[in-house]
């Protein structure tokens, strides 16, 4: 028996970092939103540790995956002795701020957990996510949600309305660890529930209302690599009723509420050379599929 998992990517309709740790991490306040652009995981019993492969050859398929550290701390946790095989199908753009290789760990915790029957709760997969990466247990819920701390804690809220999602993706990749590590972040602990809020408020209104965000990543990017500038400035300029940077990049995203608008832009993107997607919000991040 196999299992495939539908896991998609998110973009952050907000992302202000209020602080850093001692742990060496960073706080932040973020609103998640799943998309409809999807990797798909197929997990299937082996004989004996964890095994790997993926389509995309500029992705490590060995220990230093998301996958496999995901699978190896769950196998771990629970004592089991059998192995795993991994298949990932990726179709997210890595190194975009699409969080899809969390997405992929997410999708291998939650369909390990079905295909052996371990029994895990919600929250024992989330608390081991955490292990593996910041995004994973976002992943894991799988819902629109506020993250605080590391992004790990949690509050489902209602999201975005039914709208098309253009994502953008310049040929360009950043690391998120190469981010925190290079840009000078203005932490802004305080006025970043205020604008939370009223992004919240204005989206229930949505596309009646004008929106603002924020991005903490966004104006560092953008002086770094002026492609990332051009991009939002065109969607801008295109009549998107939001746009922004997608955590640290370098995928921006633009909401539009008429399809053919967003596919207009999308074709203008790909007609350029750039990667772009037309994709709708999502309600749940995993889907899981089985297979004989």
């Amino acid at each position: 028996m196999s299992l495939t998992v539908q896991c998609a990517a998110k973009v952050n309709l907000y992302l202000a970092v209020v602080g850093s740790r001692e742990d060496g991490y960073h706080d932040i306040v973020t609103l998640f939103q799943p998309v409809s652009l999807w990797d798909e995981v197929t997990l299937a019993p082996c004989v004996g540790g964890v095994r790997i492969t993926g389509n995309d050859p500029a992705i490590p398929w060995d220990e230093r995956n998301l996958c496999h550290r995901a699978a190896t701390l769950l196998l771990e946790a629970v004592g089991c002795v059998e192995g795993v095989s991994i298949d990932v199908h990726k179709a997210i753009p890595s190194g975009a701020g699409l969080g899809g290789g969390s997405s992929d760990a997410a999708a291998t915790l939650v369909g390990i957990n079905e295909l052996f029957a371990f029994g895990l709760s919600p929250d024992q997969l989330r608390e081991i996510a955490l292990g593996v990466g910041s995004d994973v247990p976002f992943f894991v819920l799988g819902r629109p949600a506020i993250g605080r701390g590391r992004g790990e804690i949690l509050e489902v809220t209602t999201g975005l309305p039914p709208c098309h999602i253009v994502v953008v993706k310049p040929n360009i990749t950043i690391s998120t660890e190469w981010a925190y590590r290079n840009f000078s972040l203005l932490l802004t602990r305080e006025k970043s529930e205020v604008t939370l809020k009223q992004l919240l408020e204005g989206l229930r209104k949505f596309p009646n209302r004008e929106l603002n965000t924020y991005n903490s990543f966004e104006s560092g990017v953008v002086e770094k690599f002026s492609e990332i500038g051009l991009v939002l400035q065109e969607c801008r300029r295109q009549g998107a009723i939001l746009c922004s940077l997608s955590g640290s990049g370098s995928a921006c995203f633009a909401l539009f509420d008429e399809r053919h608008r967003a596919e207009e832009v999308s074709n203008y993107f790909i007609a350029k050379g750039l990667f772009a997607s037309v994709t709708r919000p999502v309600n749940q991040a995993l889907v899981l599929l089985w297979k004989e």
